[in-house]
């Protein structure tokens, strides 16, 4: 009797040829079905299954380490929310000890926070799962004729992660009012802000950011480190993590 089997995908060849020691080059990938006896296809799926157990048992190793823990559950939902203000948060309170300099605003998206936080432990993993992407720590300057810009950018999508930043935006997401500080933007002011690489590009509909000057990436370090940093931070003075909404983002009737 013969079976056919659909040869492994690119990914699980590398993890098998690195799994196997295997010191030889790959020059070339092809792919397509590949006729097997059935006879003799157990023994290679043993091998297989081997390979792969061993690599999950890898993954697990460093994905299952606890590093702190969540006081209550951490949801995402707009215009402002337990997880968005917690990521917000940490990244300001991080970039300000990481730089040593003055940082009056932080902000990321929603999109990026793939995953909600539950209540009990944090694992390595579960801050991997909220924070995927290996986005740096980006810090700009901007005016306040620009900043007021990405307010109005971010009151057009309902509200993003901000820390620092009190908006008053309608339900139709126009822009009422901004302040920072509890202070009213100031047109001629200059305002120092922390957020990824990836939206200092101006993506995700905040093109204002792409107008920042004074720029630093810092490529060393990605947001889900900053996360992981502040994380470790609370539970090494036994505390948990902890975010509520907070008004920084209201809508007005």
């Amino acid at each position: 009797m013969k079976i056919f089997f659909r040869t492994l995908a690119l990914s699980v060849l590398i993890v098998c040829a690195l799994a196997c020691g295997n010191k030889k080059k790959i020059v070339s990938i092809e792919g397509g079905n590949v006729k097997v006896a059935a006879q003799s296809s157990e023994g290679k799926a043993v091998k297989v299954r081997a390979i792969l157990e061993r690599g999950r048992l890898a993954v697990d190793s460093i994905r299952k380490p606890v590093i702190g823990s969540a006081a209550h559950a951490l949801d995402k939902y707009i215009p402002e929310s337990p997880l968005m203000n917690f990521a917000a948060d940490a990244l300001l309170t991080t970039a300000r000890e990481l730089t040593g300099q003055r940082v009056d605003i932080a902000i990321t998206n929603k999109g990026g926070l793939r995953s909600n936080i539950a209540e009990g432990e944090i694992t390595f993993g579960d801050v991997y799962n909220v924070f995927p992407f290996e986005n740096t720590l980006a810090l700009l300057t901007l005016n306040g004729e620009q900043l007021l810009q990405l307010c109005a950018e971010i009151a057009s999508v309902g509200g993003e992660a901000i820390s620092g930043l009190e908006l008053v935006i309608t339900k139709d997401g126009e822009l009422l009012s901004a302040s920072v500080a509890g202070k009213p933007v100031d047109k001629a002011g200059s305002y120092r802000i922390a957020t990824s690489d990836y939206l200092a590009q101006g993506n995700d509909k905040m093109t204002a950011l792409a107008l920042g000057t004074e720029r630093e990436i810092r490529n060393e370090i990605t947001i889900r480190d900053l996360m992981l940093q502040y994380i470790k931070s609370l539970a090494k003075v036994g505390k948990a993590v902890s975010a509520e909404c907070d008004g920084r983002i209201t809508i007005k009737e």
